[in-house]
């Protein structure tokens, strides 16, 4: 049988119980997280995933990112179809070890998680039974041409067909996400 999902119910959004700033974009770094490292799939209440936990020695590796440079983007696909989320971030770097992590984000079966500095709410690309893609020149690196040119890494990946145009998470309850890093090597 299968699982019976529920349209949310409306409710008003009114400018005058919205008041905080509405400035675009998200914070400058991410997280990202191998889904065989996790202890159980998380689990889904809403637009809400629960908590990560990951098995021993397992855990989030963080990238820090080029400020102003990521965003979510969510589209609709029409009615009861769902959504699509894209995310863009670049690494403000062209060398060998972020060559070898363009590879494996490329190819390892991946979630992200993305604190959204605005709102004090992280946002997530994941699901238990999709993976998170990388497309045809989804990952582009660019030496620059010229001494005054950035060197970066742009990365794009793909969620398709989820329930919700922004997916979120709930952060840990202590130690924040650096709490759940897995130790360097």
């Amino acid at each position: 049988m299968a699982d019976t999902v529920s349209c949310p119910a409306l409710d008003h959004f009114l400018n005058a119980d919205n008041c905080f700033e509405n400035i675009g974009g998200t914070s400058a770094v991410a997280y990202y997280f191998v889904k065989d490292d996790l202890s159980a799939p998380l689990e889904l209440t809403g637009n809400v995933y629960s908590t990560p936990a990951f098995k021993t020695g397992k855990g989030l590796y963080r990238i820090d990112l080029k400020d102003e440079t990521q965003q979510i983007k969510g589209d609709g696909q029409g009615n009861n179809k769902g959504y699509n989320l894209t995310y863009n971030a670049v690494i403000d770097a062209v060398n060998k070890k972020v060559s070898l992590l363009s590879r494996a984000l490329q190819n390892l079966d991946i979630g992200i998680i993305v604190p959204d500095g605005q709102t004090g709410d992280t946002q997530i690309m994941y699901d238990p039974y999709k993976r998170v893609k990388v497309e045809q020149g989804g990952i582009s690196s660019d030496t620059g041409a010229a001494s005054g040119d950035d060197r970066q890494t742009s990365l794009e990946f793909h969620l398709n067909g989820v329930l919700y145009d922004n997916l979120y998470v709930t952060p840990p309850q202590t130690g924040g996400w650096d709490g759940l890093m897995v130790a360097s090597s």
